[in-house]
């Protein structure tokens, strides 16, 4: 029962961010780049979170920067997890030498940290935010291959897939068919995780400030109001707002992965208990 009204409150915890993003046009009472006021006007004033230090409305910038966010956060984790899927079900699936090969190569890569690996590409290539997207779900798709492979493999060897392979149905059928549907709980599962981790990360890249500055997202806010001393000129309005956006994305997709992992491995419950 605490599970699921966990995963209840956490999908409507995600479901509003979703919603405040698709409809930041309608909400947001200014564009995040428009001027609508003095520097640092605290809170009040047509300004529901104040301004910042040109005087840009922060509770506008928040709005317009969860579409930035939430698109590096699950449009990596999306593609990581597409990877991971199609190649760890094929290795797990066909087996022999390339999967061996592949498997040598994946154990060679997954010690290579992620971030400080993103760090150094990013500075070098300079890429945009899809870009950044891009390079964090392939790079994330390393360990992900290795986690949908492993299951992959042992449904492969299973009677009902052995007695699919003994009347003639075709590979994609097998595949499609009887070990993708036994695998989706495991995907769903790294989705989810990974939509916080690739989110968290992103919000790091862009606070360190290596993507294009006037790309406005959270990790962005943070960093310009780092920068220009909100913290110790008292500007709690300027830095808390992204802050606590962050935070609450993060804990309730935190909440919905352990939600999730629960409910398909009943057995993960009663070894916490």
């Amino acid at each position: 029962m605490t599970r699921n009204i966990l995963l209840l409150l956490s999908v409507a915890i995600l479901c509003m961010y979703f919603a405040i993003a698709a409809c930041a046009p309608f909400i947001a009472p200014y564009t995040a780049s428009e001027i609508t006021g003095a520097p640092l006007q605290p809170p009040g004033n047509g300004h529901l979170f104040g301004t910042n230090q040109v005087g840009q409305d922060i509770f506008s910038q928040l709005v317009y920067g969860a579409q930035i966010t939430l698109v590096f956060g699950f449009g990596s984790a999306l593609l990581s997890v597409a990877i991971s899927t199609w190649a760890g079900t094929v290795l797990g699936y066909y087996g022999g030498r390339v999967d061996e090969v592949v498997c040598r190569i994946l154990d060679v890569m997954m010690p290579i940290p992620t971030f400080p690996l993103l760090i150094v590409l990013t500075a070098f290539f300079n890429p945009g935010v899809i870009q950044v997207s891009i390079l964090m779900g392939v790079l994330g798709s390393i360990h992900g291959i290795r986690l949908i492979r492993a299951p992959a493999l042992s449904l492969s060897q299973t009677p009902f897939v052995e007695g699919a392979k003994s009347i003639g149905a075709s590979d994609f059928h097998i595949i499609s068919r009887h070990i993708l549907p036994n695998l989706m709980p495991i995907v769903t599962t790294k989705f989810v995780s990974s939509s916080q981790h690739y989110l968290v990360m992103g919000v790091g890249l862009s606070f360190i400030g290596l993507w294009d500055t006037m790309t406005v997202d959270w990790g962005s806010m943070i960093q310009n109001a780092y920068a220009y001393g909100a913290l110790s000129l008292g500007l709690w309005w300027w830095i808390l707002p992204p802050g606590i956006a962050v935070v609450g994305i993060s804990l309730a997709l935190a909440l919905a992965g352990y939600s999730l992992e629960e409910i398909f491995n009943p057995r993960v419950g009663v070894n916490r208990i």
